[in-house]
């Protein structure tokens, strides 16, 4: 039998969780204490990220279970001469959309289908039936899309 010659992994550290409060809690969350609480948020990620001449995007909401809770999601990076983080999704969206009878400057436009807003927010060419993906506005839910529903969506969605 060998000896493992491996080095342990060090182990992970975890953030802490918060057991006290001067606060009590909500009873549950409404979507207003979650836009406000998405505010403060972006507003503390920002003021951390300047200190280091980085900035933040993001902030959207995701997965929102108002019972109990929802995520959050940052991206922090450096800035590009126009202030924005560089976006492979973008990149590759802008470089690939003509190919699926999209437009480069569709990417993060929003549509209408089955009474849901929708936001296109990648494509992914590995995925030929489905390569649009989206991420539908009232909770952050991905969804993977036909790239001819989501052009004639966007037809639509023209005024």
């Amino acid at each position: 039998m060998k000896k493992n010659t491996r080095k342990p992994k060090a182990p992970t550290k975890k953030t802490s969780v918060q057991t006290s409060s001067k606060v009590s809690p909500p009873r549950n969350l409404t979507p207003e204490l979650c836009d406000r609480l998405c505010r403060d948020m972006m507003k503390a990620c920002l003021a951390v990220a300047e200190t280091h001449g980085l900035t933040v995007e993001g902030g959207e909401l995701s997965d929102i279970d108002l019972r109990h809770s929802f995520n959050i999601g940052f991206r922090v990076g450096i800035p590009m001469e126009n202030g924005a983080i560089y976006s492979p999704n973008k990149a590759m969206f802008e470089v690939l959309a003509p190919h699926f009878g999209l437009e480069p400057s569709d990417y993060r436009r929003t549509f209408k289908t089955g009474g849901d807003l929708h936001r296109i927010v990648g494509i992914n060419p590995n995925r030929p039936k489905y390569p649009i993906s989206t991420e539908r506005i009232s909770d952050g839910r991905g969804f993977k899309m036909p790239a001819e529903n989501v052009a004639m969506y966007l037809q639509r969605s023209d005024p």
